[in-house]
This record gives C-alpha cells, structure tokens and sequence, in this order.
C-alpha cells in the first residue's frame, strides 16, 4: 500500500514536471516566432492612431471617447491573439509533423495539450494585465477617473479568451488552420442568434410559412450549439461604453468563467481524443 502511494506520488511529480517543462517550451517558442513583438506593435499602432485626437482637442469627453475607444479596440484585439494563440500552439506542431517526437519523451498527448492550454492562458492573462496598466496610466495623464470598468472588462476579456483558446485548440486539431479561422468566424453562436432574430421577426410580421418556422428552430439550434465568446454580453453591453460598473454586475464575470471552464474542459476532452487517435505516438 505505502509503495502504491509512493509510485503514485512519483508519477504525480513526473507529470507536474513534464507540463512545466512543455510550458516553458511553449513560451520560448512563442518568443522565437515573435508573436509577442508582433501585438506590442499593433497595440503600439492602435493607441496611436485612436489618440490622436486628444491631441488636437482639450477636452474630457474626448479624452474619455479616446480611452474608450483604444480599450474596447485593445480588448477586442485580445480576443483575437488569444484564439491565435490557441490555434498556432496547436497546429505548429501538427504541421510540422514533430509531435511524435514529443509523445516518445515520453509525455503523453493529455499533459502536452494541458501544457498548450496553460500557455497561451498564461500569455493572454499577461497581456490582459498589460492592456489594463496602459488603460490606467492613460486615465491618469488624461486627468480621468479611473473607472471600475476598465477592471471589469479587462476581466470579462480574459474569461472568454480562456474558452475561446480551448474552441479554437480542438478546430485546430480537427482541420486545417485556415478551414479552423474560416469556420471560427463565420459559424458562430452571434450570428446564428441575429439570424434567429430576424426569423422571428419576420414570423411576428404574419409570414409564418413552415420555411420560415423550420430556419429559426435551425438557427435556434445551431445558437445553443456553438460556443459564445461573451456568455452574458447582453447584460454587460452597457459597461463597455460607460466604463460603470453596478453593485450587482460584478456576479457576471463569475458565471462567464464557469462557462469558459465547462467549454474548455469539453474542448479539451475532444481535441484529446482527436490527437490520440490519429497516428502521433
């Protein structure tokens, strides 16, 4: 019994020491594909172009447009580079075909993709933090307050980059990185939600033709099914614009990092037996 609980004990720190090894891996190949110096010129870029105007108006409004708008523009751009993030940690090394060299270390398909997930989670919380800073220190060289909103939705970004890592890593292992990018963008749970809209609303207007009845219950469908980047974005639309936060909305980000968690971990589950199965080890 003692020499079970010690093997086990062994094999747990074998695998603790495996994943943080392939992370360190994953950030130093992240580093030589310079990927990071790639978002810090885009953000560079970005905060330039939208401030502009603050230099040619003196104004607290304008200040406070401009804040809003390079945060919300930022916090997209987040989104973006966490799904690529995902994405290319994956498919590299598909590509490349040096994924049976990794599983013959030995290190197991299992604590390889864990190792994926927790890096690009990792680099994206870092940059979270970076855009949250910057969007601090803009607010006190404008002379504005700084707003619980900035936190909050620096918050919400991060929790849905945390599952939209995890969708895009499982598409990765399922096809090609542009087909994954492609069906990423269009086969979304917002557009069918829109389209779901606009079914009932023409219903509502007196078509109700089977057509019509059986492309919102698809619609409806297809919406349940597909993952959403921001779990209660209706609730929360409004911060995004009056950087206000109330008393009972800081629950959200919460509820939305259960979700992220739920899909990540199915994603997870699925992208697993994608690489088990097909002929890496």
């Amino acid at each position: 019994m003692i020499g079970t609980a010690r093997k086990a004990g062994k094999l747990g720190g074998t695998m603790v020491e495996l994943l943080r090894a392939n992370v360190l891996a994953n950030f130093a190949y992240y580093r030589r594909s310079r990927l990071l110096i790639a978002f810090a010129l885009v953000f560079l870029l970005l905060t330039g172009l939208t401030s502009l105007p603050t230099f040619f108006i003196k104004s607290g409004v304008q200040n406070f447009n401009s804040l809003q708008e390079i945060y919300s523009t930022m916090n997209m751009f987040l989104l973006f580079f966490a799904g690529g993030l995902g994405l290319f940690v994956v498919s590299s090394h598909l590509r490349n075909r040096s994924l049976k060299m990794v599983f013959t270390k030995p290190c197991s398909p299992a604590v390889w993709l864990l190792s994926a997930f927790v890096s690009a989670v990792a680099v994206s919380l870092f940059l979270n933090l970076v855009v949250l800073a910057s969007a601090v220190v803009m607010s006190f060289a404008w002379h504005l307050p700084v707003r619980a909103g900035l936190l909050f939705i620096s918050m919400d970004t991060f929790v849905a980059s945390v599952g939209l890592i995890a969708y895009l890593m499982l598409l990765a292992t399922l096809a090609h990185p542009a087909i994954a990018v492609t069906f990423a963008l269009i086969f979304n749970a917002d557009l069918f939600y829109d389209a779901q809209m606009w079914a009932q609303s023409v219903i509502r207007s007196g078509n109700s033709s089977f057509g019509l009845r059986f492309l919102g219950r698809l619609f409806h469908y297809f919406y349940l099914l597909l993952p959403m980047v921001h779990a209660f974005g209706k609730k929360t639309e409004s911060i995004y614009s009056s950087l206000r936060v109330l008393h009972g909305e800081w629950r959200y980000p919460l509820f939305s990092l259960g979700y992220a968690l739920a899909l990540a971990a199915f994603c997870y589950s699925l992208a697993l037996f994608a690489l088990q199965s097909k002929n890496h080890i």
